[in-house]
């Protein structure tokens, strides 16, 4: 298989943030793809994409850049969501994935942050001053895990609403490609519980899980994910 990868940014991220791992593959001699997402890098879409929507749009954007070749997606966070989604549709081309931390799985009850984030919405309502409103909103923020809610706006806040509503796992099970899922156990954003559940619907799948690492694994660690992705892939 040809060494290709693109590598997916997670929300509220830019491509600059993979930079490390990428020139780490490249030294490992992969050919890394960095798309930019629309909303982050450059203008929001028009409408109110989902997961679904950003994958087609990655799809198209990799098959410009790797034409007919085989590759593999590397996807953190967000991005790992866009990797699930691709891969349950069987992509051509698309031979691997790779998991790092994806959102969808362990961030909690949907309707409990829904309820927390309208809560906040309407804070001022309830609320004699702008700044004990604010501040009340950022401690409900908080509490439900949505802090990219907050750093949202125009459309982007509606697509962000959108993504985080989606349940991914009846895909996974439509996984045949094989799937290496890495995971910082101190993880705070996605607990480390989403690797197992994962790994347990998705048949060839391998887990790796580094002990001392949060969300931030794949900026802390390019070099050491580079190794792993490497070797993985040649199995």
């Amino acid at each position: 298989m040809e060494k290709n990868i693109a590598l997916i940014h997670g929300w509220g991220a830019e491509t600059k943030k993979l930079e490390p791992l990428k020139r780490e593959l490249e030294n490992l001699g992969w050919n890394v793809f960095l798309p930019k997402l629309p909303g982050f890098e450059s203008k929001p879409p028009k409408s109110v994409w989902g997961i679904k929507e950003y994958a087609d749009f990655v799809y198209q954007k990799i098959k410009t850049r790797f034409k007919r070749e085989e590759y593999i997606v590397f996807g953190h966070s967000f991005g790992g969501s866009i990797a699930i989604n691709l891969a349950s549709r069987s992509s051509d081309g698309l031979k691997r994935i790779v998991l790092c931390a994806p959102g969808g799985f362990s961030r909690g009850n949907y309707i409990k942050r829904i309820f927390f984030i309208s809560l906040a919405k309407t804070g001022k309502i309830f609320l004699l001053t702008p700044d004990i409103a604010d501040m009340f909103r950022k401690l409900l923020y908080k509490f439900a895990r949505e802090h990219d809610y907050e750093k949202t706006s125009g459309i982007m806040r509606e697509v962000f609403k959108k993504v985080i509503s989606e349940d991914l796992r009846p895909g996974l099970r439509n996984i045949k490609v094989p799937t290496l899922i890495l995971w910082g156990e101190k993880d705070k954003m996605a607990p480390v519980s989403g690797a197992d559940l994962i790994n347990k619907s998705i048949q060839n799948s391998t887990i790796k899980i580094f002990n001392e690492e949060g969300h931030r694994l794949p900026y802390n660690k390019p070099k050491i994910l580079a190794r792993e992705i490497d070797k993985w892939s040649q199995q």
